[in-house]
C-alpha cells in the first residue's frame, strides 16, 4: 500500500505537471486566462515537450532507464538538453517580446538548472521532482500565497515517496528542494512585488 501511494505520488507530482500548471498560474497573476493559456502552451514545447522527447527516445535506445532518470550518470545528457531547450526559449521569448514574467522565470530557471547541473555532477544527485515542487511553492508565494503554503504539504509528500522508493538520500532531497526555494524565492521577490 505505501509503495503504491508512493508511486503514485511520484508520478503525478512530477516535475513536467509542475511546471505546466505553475507557467500557467504565474502568468495568470497579471494576465488573462486566453494569454496565460496560450504562453503555456509555448511554454511546454520548452519545458515538458523537447526534453521528455529526448528522454523517451533514449529509453527506447536504451541509454536511459526510466523518465525519472535515476541513475545519476545518466542525468548529464538530458540537463544538457533542458539547457539548451531553455537559452533557446528564453532567446525566443525575448525576439517575441513575450511577457515579461514568463521571461524572466524562465531566466530564473535556466539559473537554477546551471546550478543543479553543478551540483549533480560535482557534489551529488538531487531530486528533480524536489527541485520541481520548490520552485512551484516559491513561484506562487505572491500571487496564491494560500495555495502555495498547500504545495508545502505535498513537498512533504514528495520528500517522503522520493525517500521511500529508495529514488534520493534526505541530502539529495534537501539540495534539490532549498536550491529550487532560494532560486524561486529571488525570482518572485525581485519580479513578482
Amino acid at each position: 500500500m505505501k509503495q503504491k501511494a508512493a508511486q503514485y505520488i511520484s508520478i503525478i507530482l512530477f516535475p513536467y505537471n509542475l511546471a505546466v500548471i505553475t507557467t500557467f498560474l504565474v502568468l495568470r497573476v497579471k494576465h488573462s486566462v486566453r494569454d496565460s493559456l496560450y504562453w503555456t502552451f509555448f511554454s511546454f514545447l520548452f519545458l515538458v515537450l523537447i526534453p521528455a522527447s529526448y528522454v523517451i527516445v533514449q529509453i527506447m535506445r536504451k541509454k536511459i532507464t526510466n523518465m525519472s532518470v535515476e541513475v545519476r550518470s545518466q542525468r548529464k545528457q538530458v540537463y544538457l538538453v533542458g539547457l539548451t531547450s531553455l537559452i533557446t526559449a528564453c532567446v525566443l521569448f525575448y525576439l517575441i517580446n513575450a511577457p515579461s514574467v514568463l521571461f524572466s522565470s524562465f531566466v530564473f530557471l535556466l539559473l537554477l538548472c546551471v546550478l543543479a547541473f553543478a551540483v549533480n555532477f560535482v557534489v551529488h544527485k538531487t531530486s528533480a521532482h524536489m527541485m520541481g515542487i520548490g520552485l512551484t511553492f516559491s513561484f506562487l508565494l505572491q500571487g496564491y500565497p494560500v495555495l502555495a503554503y498547500c504545495v508545502l504539504a505535498f513537498a512533504v509528500l514528495v520528500a517522503w515517496s522520493r525517500y521511500y522508493l529508495h529514488k534520493h538520500t534526505i541530502p539529495e532531497i534537501i539540495s534539490g528542494f532549498a536550491m529550487s526555494v532560494g532560486t524561486g524565492l529571488i525570482f518572485s521577490f525581485y519580479y513578482l512585488v
